[in-house]
Formats: C-alpha cells, sequence, structure tokens
C-alpha cells in the first residue's frame, strides 16, 4: 500500500513531542519516524509539504494512480480551503485528516474544518500519534471493502 502524507503551511516550522521521547523532534525527523512506522505497518510512505494552497492542490490531484490513501494535515487550509476540500472529493482516493492540536477552544474561525467534509476520517488533539491513527484507520478502510466509507472519527 502507498499513502500520500500532504503538510500544509508551516508544518515543517513546528516542533513535535511524542510521549515516551525525551525533548523535541523537527520535521525531518517527523518524516524518519513516519517512514519507520509506516515500514512496519507495511506502508510506502510518499512525503510532501507546502506552504501554498496550489501546489497542495496539484498533489492531491496527482495522487489518482499513484497511492492507494492520503493523510493530510491542511494546517490553516482547514478552516476555508473549499479548492482542498474539492480537489479531495475530485480525485478519487480516500482521504483521512490529521489536526496535530484539537481546534476546539481556539478562535471562533477553527469551528467549521472545511477540508474535514472531502475526508473519509479525521483525527484530531493526537499530535503525531494522530498521523499514525490514520494511517491504521486507512488501511482498515481500504481492505474492508477497498472504497472509502465516510466516518469521522474525533
Amino acid at each position: 500500500m502507498r499513502f500520500l502524507f500532504i503538510n500544509g503551511p508551516n508544518v515543517n516550522m513546528a516542533r513535535f513531542t511524542e510521549p515516551g521521547v525525551e525533548g523535541e523532534i523537527d520535521y525531518n525527523a517527523l518524516l524518519d519516524y513516519l517512514d519507520v512506522c509506516c515500514q512496519q505497518m507495511g506502508i510506502e510512505p510518499d512525503f510532501f509539504q507546502s506552504n501554498h494552497e496550489g501546489d497542495i492542490i496539484d498533489e492531491i490531484q496527482s495522487a489518482a494512480g499513484r497511492a492507494d490513501g492520503i493523510i493530510i494535515n491542511p494546517g490553516g487550509y482547514a478552516y476555508y480551503s473549499v479548492a482542498i476540500l474539492e480537489a479531495l472529493q475530485l480525485c478519487g482516493v480516500p482521504a483521512v485528516e490529521v489536526m496535530l492540536h484539537d481546534p476546539s477552544g481556539r478562535e471562533s474561525f477553527r469551528n467549521t474544518d472545511v477540508v474535514s467534509f472531502g475526508c473519509q476520517g479525521r483525527f484530531a488533539g493526537e499530535g503525531i500519534s494522530g498521523y499514525l491513527h490514520a494511517c491504521s484507520y486507512l488501511v482498515q478502510l481500504l481492505r474492508l471493502d477497498g472504497s472509502a466509507q465516510s466516518h469521522m472519527v474525533q
């Protein structure tokens, strides 16, 4: 199985923590960690990050035929990018959204996650573990019947 991991704006600048691991890791260490975890799950990961909405849309559109699933962390685009939503709806590849932090309790504009409407699942507020949960969920979804049925996970 091949999964396309798409990370949006500013994710490349973030620092991450993981329970049981001392200190913080940077974006490149996160990708290394995800690569190892994916290989153990039998997943071939392909990583992409951009701060530009159009580049993210181009990547989603190119997923058909080269990825079995998409794991997307759209960053701030989650709250207003109808264009990313439409790309996910049209590309024909099931997607699961990951939000590193739980947006509830933050600014009111974060109450509606537009991008999530184009995803078959969503993991929010789980830190980098959300990526692994999204992988497991997408594997299960694809193995059930080969198609993605909508189910939002919080």
